[in-house]
């Protein structure tokens, strides 16, 4: 490869040495304090814990007779009926011919809840649960 020529004596030089800037010295690395206890406001006021919410739990029991629960599970939006043994045979017509499903990994006979299952459910439910006597006000 061939050498460069220098260059003429009367041309400006293109770079200039820039001595090393020195950086300012920066603080010590220290621990937060909320590392070793609670958060503090500056004025040393500790900062507590927003408590943490106490959601209901999804499902909710309505009616509750002799052998049966009838309630609603919000998170799945739907109305559940739940026997303690075997319902008589005209009960399983009456839930199939309503619309019912039964669900047999919750052994439970469910319909989506909107305000027409919610009023047949509840007319179902004082129907299973036969006539009242003795309460009144």
């Amino acid at each position: 490869m061939p050498r460069k020529e220098p260059a003429a004596p009367d041309a400006a030089p293109t770079a200039v040495a820039v001595p090393p800037q020195t950086q300012a010295a920066s603080p010590p690395i220290t621990r937060p304090a909320y590392i070793d206890g609670a958060p503090v406001r500056p004025n040393g006021e500790i900062i507590k814990a927003k408590q943490p919410k106490n959601w209901s739990d999804p499902y909710q029991a309505i009616v509750t007779g002799v052998g049966f629960e009838m309630g609603e599970d919000r998170e799945f939006n739907e109305r559940v009926f739940t026997f303690r043994e075997k319902p008589s045979a005209e009960v399983l017509a009456t839930l199939k011919e309503n619309g019912f499903t039964y669900r047999p990994n919750e052994k439970a006979w469910t319909i989506q809840a909107n305000p027409d299952t919610r009023k047949l459910s509840d007319e179902l439910a004082r129907q299973f649960a036969g006539p009242v006597t003795g309460k009144g006000r």
